[in-house]
């Protein structure tokens, strides 16, 4: 069980340590993963990517980072450190809390998750460290303005991919997949 708690833990510290261009709707994937068995492997139409992108712009990103929490453990060594101390009914009882948070955070409709959706499944985290909301501007991450960056190409890098896709990478997909 402990292996399993620290699996889930470590699926949501990712995502909440992206930052930046590295931020995406499509790492909500990777944590439901862990708990469903299932990827996003279907490529979206452009249109439909944008529409995400655009509602992850607006819902999911703040001006500034986090104000520091109470409590905060700084020392990754120490993040898992409560499982030492706790007996079997705790572990049971801390796997619940774990999967049922990334059940909460999959099942909002649609594109409508928030940043408080998302501070709200990093608050099962023991080390309360605050994650970084701030995208780049707007013009930035939803434009073209940057080589290799931007949601407008990270679709149009995948235009010509066929079959299934790792759409955690950039396209073009070789072979016929990603």
């Amino acid at each position: 069980m402990k292996e399993r708690i620290i699996e889930l833990r470590d699926v949501i510290r990712y995502h909440r340590d992206q930052k930046g261009d590295e931020r995406c709707w499509l790492d909500d994937f990777i944590v439901w993963k862990t708990i469903s068995g299932k990827d996003i492997t279907e490529l979206p139409t452009y249109e439909e990517g944008m529409k995400r992108c655009r509602a992850y712009f607006t819902l999911r990103s703040a001006e500034s980072f986090d104000e520091t929490v109470a409590d905060v453990i700084y020392d990754k060594a120490r993040w898992d450190e409560d499982l030492t101390m706790i007996g079997e009914d705790g572990l049971r009882y801390e796997l619940a809390n774990l999967e049922n948070a990334i059940k909460k955070h999959r099942d909002i409709s649609g594109c409508e998750r928030t940043v408080d959706d998302d501070r709200e499944l990093y608050a099962v985290l023991p080390e309360k460290l605050p994650a970084d909301f701030r995208l780049p501007r707007e013009e930035d991450f939803l434009g073209t303005t940057k080589t290799n960056a931007g949601c407008p190409q990270f679709w149009e890098s995948h235009h010509t991919c066929l079959g299934k896709h790792n759409l955690h990478q950039w396209g073009p997909c070789q072979n016929g997949s990603c």
